[in-house]
């Protein structure tokens, strides 16, 4: 009972959107009919690299049946293993050359000047070579960039068939007869089949033919859609314009619901469900979630009552950085929250824990200040704040 009194209260608006960061760093605002390009978090949301894939791939204004036939070649080429070298051992070197005329990684890139491009991409961002989200990156920036004709005629295809054929005309290039053609078509098939029923499109009636990123510029607010979109994860602000003022309890979400955006976070990733705030707090508010007759703002029934709901489950964990990394690695997410120092604030804020990168930095999401979420974080500076408040933390599975 004593867990379901305790409250934290979110900021007031006191922090303007900058709509300015976003585009700065490749990150745009969108509604279904468009998504984000670009974004290099290292962030996947998945229980294995099939789903990481397909929902990188969907994010970039693909259909599901157009990212199935990508994955059905990248499925035959390396087993979906960013570790995968042809011909040699595979390697888990951070900073692996490749050797011209042998494969590497989930596209087997194999032309040394395709490998020394990749190469430099890899020197230029620091980030790790056997990495699955660096090597999704280069993959759509040498896809956008170098073979653009081939995105073009991908958002064509209508079937897995002709999207597996086409981009490996296209992209791949190999020497593969017709039957080890149908087998990259087949592999698509079975992964498609597998994740149709929790993965959406990142399309629902139209496609970009915008020239270098392959997505469209969205201007238009007025649907549903993520406030910010990075590597297939969906953040939402909750002072953005289309729900700041919608209510929560005796308050509102701009204001009070902290607690309903972080949850929309991790209610998307984990279901593959576009669930905005608004839906969250609704439910919520009418479920027991508020504090205080909703002005204080969450109390810590929230990720049960909510998880429950969505079919996901809610298990009260130690801040220890060990038991949370093992969440994240198993394809869970966390909530917390505290008070002091960004990414909390003074009043106390709700965070979402939802990657741990190869240094050991944690990725969050943050639904009141958007440049916190492309920053890593120190775990122990986190774990100390919530520590220190004496508050909870909790897993939120499948």
């Amino acid at each position: 009972m004593l867990a379901i009194l305790i409250s934290v209260s979110c900021p007031t608006k006191t922090f303007a959107v900058d709509y300015g960061f976003y585009n700065a760093n490749d990150i745009l605002y969108y509604d279904p009919t468009c998504i984000v390009s670009g974004g290099t978090s290292g962030a996947l949301i998945g229980d294995d690299n099939a789903e990481k894939i397909l929902r990188f791939l969907v994010g970039k204004d693909l259909t599901l049946i157009q990212a199935a036939g990508i994955i059905g070649n990248f499925y035959e080429e390396s087993g979906l293993d960013p570790t995968n070298v042809e011909k040699t051992p595979d390697t888990t070197d951070p900073d692996y050359r490749p050797e011209d005329m042998n494969g590497f990684g989930i596209a087997q890139w194999t032309w040394p000047s395709r490998q020394q491009a990749m190469y430099a991409y890899h020197q230029e961002t620091g980030r790790s070579m056997v990495d699955l989200s660096f090597q999704l990156d280069w993959f759509w920036k040498e896809f956008t960039e170098g073979y653009a004709g081939g995105v073009v005629t991908l958002k064509e295809k209508t079937t897995i068939s002709d999207a597996a054929v086409d981009f490996h005309h296209s992209y791949e290039g190999s020497n593969d007869t017709a039957s080890m053609i149908q087998e990259r078509v087949d592999s698509g098939t079975t992964i498609y089949e597998q994740f149709k029923p929790t993965i959406q499109d990142g399309s629902s009636s139209t496609s970009s033919s915008s020239g270098n990123t392959g997505a469209k510029t969205c201007n238009d607010s007025s649907t549903n859609g993520a406030s910010q979109f990075i590597n297939g994860f969906a953040f939402y602000d909750q002072n953005d314009p289309r729900w700041k003022d919608t209510a929560y309890g005796n308050s509102t979400i701009g204001a009070a619901g902290c607690g309903p955006s972080a949850m929309a976070m991790i209610i998307t990733a984990l279901t593959g469900q576009q669930i905005t705030p608004v839906e969250t707090a609704t439910y919520g508010a009418e479920n027991g979630t508020t504090a205080d007759g909703g002005a204080g703002g969450s109390n810590w029934s929230l990720q049960t009552i909510l998880g429950d709901h969505w079919g996901l489950k809610s298990t009260e964990i130690s801040a220890d950085v060990n038991v949370v990394n093992d969440v994240l690695k198993s394809g869970g997410l966390v909530i917390t929250s505290g008070s002091g120092a960004s990414p909390f604030t003074q009043n106390g804020h709700f965070i979402v824990i939802r990657a741990v990168t190869d240094s050991g930095k944690w990725l969050i999401g943050d639904s009141y200040k958007a440049e916190n979420n492309t920053k890593e974080w120190d775990p122990t500076f986190i774990k100390d704040i919530v520590e220190k408040g004496n508050v909870y933390i909790w897993s939120v599975t499948k």
